[in-house]
């Protein structure tokens, strides 16, 4: 497995979330205290941003760059999902690699935040809507190793 000293330290976020979520009584995933966690466990890791579900952070990596997307299972899950409903063909070229995932983690390659032109979104958007794939704009695409590829998306 790529990547198995990360996943290991992702796999004690997880537990630590589960801990502090059962301790408090909480149902909804604790945002407040994600950013504290994976910097205890992830001590070179930055934040990159935030939305609605996720948070990001990006890792050490001498290649490449990883990015941790933290939010809470069913994100995960969802995420997960998307990237395996792509034929194994073409899923990593229209779609930023995910790695591994855990219960509220997963770690994806991310990319340069660049200007997307309108024709390659609608490209990516052709190519991916046959499997379901909604929600491709230019916020959800990055280049990657060159390319533009999404590295978020909604299945419909």
């Amino acid at each position: 497995m790529r990547h198995a000293i990360l996943k290991k330290r992702a796999e004690m976020v997880d537990v630590i979330i589960d801990h502090y979520k059962r301790a408090r009584g909480l149902r909804n995933f604790p945002k407040r205290i994600v950013a504290d966690v994976v910097g205890l466990m992830f001590p070179h890791s930055n934040f990159e941003g935030r939305g609605f579900f996720k948070e990001v952070h990006s890792v050490r990596s001498r290649a490449r760059k990883l990015v941790l997307k933290l939010s809470h299972a069913k994100s995960t899950r969802r995420d997960w999902r998307v990237y395996q409903r792509l034929p194994a063909g073409i899923r990593n070229r229209y779609f930023a690699k995910i790695y591994w995932h855990t219960k509220y983690c997963s770690l994806q390659k991310y990319g340069k935040k660049v200007s997307v032109p309108k024709l390659e979104v609608e490209k990516l958007r052709m190519c991916v809507r046959k499997y379901g794939l909604r929600d491709i704009r230019a916020d959800n695409v990055r280049k990657v190793e060159g390319r533009f590829k999404i590295v978020d998306a909604n299945p419909s």
